[in-house]
């Protein structure tokens, strides 16, 4: 299905550009797709610099296929939003989010009880609390957690010592001999001391700018608790390759969302959505994904997400149908 794609900026505590996407078609109103990006400065296509991904703009394609309209945006201080993107915080992200996903329901073109949640990454973790404060209609999490944040990052740290530790030869001979693994646990307590010590929104780190508000924030969220809210149709979907998150919560995803919950792993798919014949370890993996960008998005992620959305959208028909007959019968009496 052919689509127009419009500029809009969005009024929040400071303006979001974004694309809005609308089939062409002859309905009034489109459902929509509300897309919430992964951690980093990433822009409405999920790129940043020397990394375009570029998830978005192919989900949006996808999204137009089935006669979804979708909305995609930069977030704060990327691309032509404005604002400072080191100064953003995770209550800062939930807050746009929450601005666009308001700003879509009130679009002429867009049916308001009809709209979906997508997050990727950090998205997944977003996306919930978007939820509690304006609940959603069906929610997609691609490459998603279900703990608090501070425990993923450090299972992330753990996997990184272990794939130091177990390298061999000459390479693991030398790690060793610096003691590489003790010397990354050291800077990262080092950075933590620091960001703890400081209020600021920015500091300076051995001379880079972090983005410590975030960072500080970020050991605060357990998405545990906003997923016990969702009582809308899921769709989570993470690849056996992802060094990212932990495949084994999208079981978690399962039990603790309220609405029925559709989960499914993609055998060799990494976080970014892409497969490889890379062998499992994060170093090796995260070295290959410059590589594995080139490629679009998988297939199969693609089938699963259509599939779901044709799924979703004929509940949503027989849902209305059957409101419909509830009306005209109670009227009847």
């Amino acid at each position: 299905m052919m689509s127009n794609e419009f500029e809009v900026m969005i009024k929040g505590q400071y303006p979001l550009a974004a694309t809005l996407t609308i089939p062409e078609g002859n309905l009034e109103k489109y459902p929509l797709i509300v897309m919430v990006y992964g951690s980093g400065p990433i822009d409405r296509d999920s790129n940043a610099e020397g990394m375009p991904m570029n998830i978005f703009k192919e989900l949006s394609d996808v999204a137009s296929s089935e006669g979804f309209a979708s909305i995609r945006y930069d977030k704060r201080g990327v691309g032509a939003s404005k604002g400072d993107y080191y100064e953003t915080g995770v209550y800062d992200l939930i807050d746009d989010a929450q601005a666009v996903m308001e700003f879509a329901k009130g679009h002429p073109k867009i049916d308001a009880d009809k709209v979906i949640l997508l997050g990727h990454s950090e998205g997944t973790i977003i996306a919930p609390f978007v939820n509690e404060r304006v609940p959603a209609d069906g929610m997609i999490l691609l490459a998603g957690t279900a703990e608090p944040l501070a425990e993923t990052m450090a299972w992330q740290r753990q996997e990184i010592m272990n794939d130091i530790r177990s390298l061999k030869g000459f390479q693991g001979w030398l790690t060793r001999l610096l003691k590489v693994d003790e010397k990354i646990n050291k800077m990262n307590d080092d950075l933590v001391k620091v960001l703890q010590a400081s209020d600021e929104p920015v500091i300076k780190y051995k001379g880079k700018k972090v983005n410590a508000k975030w960072n500080r924030e970020t050991v605060q969220f357990d998405v545990s608790k906003p997923l016990q809210k969702v009582t809308c149709p899921v769709l989570a979907i993470t690849g056996s390759k992802d060094v990212n998150v932990k495949v084994g919560d999208l079981e978690k995803i399962k039990a603790l969302v309220q609405g029925e919950c559709e989960t499914h792993i993609i055998q060799d798919m990494t976080h970014m959505l892409r497969k490889t014949d890379v062998e499992y370890s994060m170093s090796k993996i995260m070295n290959n994904n410059k590589k594995s960008i080139k490629q679009p998005v998988d297939n199969e992620l693609k089938d699963k997400v259509i599939d779901w959305l044709r799924n979703w959208k004929n509940r949503e028909v027989k849902t209305s149908h059957f409101e419909m007959v509830e009306k005209q019968y109670i009227s009847n009496f």
